[in-house]
């Protein structure tokens, strides 16, 4: 029976192709999740990462396909791209062109789309470092009430 047919009828194979003639049921990616997908290898300073990130007010981290994501509501401040294998952070345009220019081989900027990403390299950082551009990142994406709130905690702590 043709595959429009079996479709039309409600029965057969869900999926088309290699896919459905190898499986024998279905099992064809993405849009049949019963296919087991390769595993993403732990980016580099994972956790010295997302212990920084998550330190930081309103943050949380989110799964995507190409690594871990870490946001302020909906906004992610910085993220892991798995098909450049590099971090990248969201900094405002002059910074970004600041840092390319005097970087030393630590900040490669993002040829296409948006001119306020980056791309970092990691191993090349300490954690102080790290620590620093990550808070830029997140101030430079986080709401501006939630600026002022984080900035007035930090006064407070040093006044204790």
């Amino acid at each position: 029976m043709p595959f429009a047919a079996r479709h039309v009828m409600g029965g057969g194979k869900a999926c088309q192709g290699k896919a459905a003639d190898r499986s024998g049921a279905a099992g064809c990616g993405i849009l049949c999740p019963a296919m087991p997908r390769p595993r993403l290898k732990k980016p580099p300073k994972y956790a010295l990462m997302q212990r920084i990130a998550l330190d930081l007010a309103g943050t949380r981290e989110e799964g995507h396909r190409h690594g871990p994501w870490f946001n302020i509501g909906k906004r992610p401040f910085a993220l892991y791209w798995g098909k450049s294998a590099s971090w990248m952070l969201r900094l405002p345009p002059d910074h970004v062109m600041m840092l390319v220019a005097v970087g030393g081989g630590i900040f490669k900027p993002m040829r296409n789309g948006s001119p306020f990403w980056i791309y970092i390299d990691v191993e090349k950082m300490d954690a102080g470092m790290l620590r620093d551009y990550v808070t830029a990142a997140w101030r430079h994406t986080a709401p501006k009430k939630m600026q002022h709130d984080e900035r007035q905690d930090e006064e407070d702590a040093n006044f204790a």
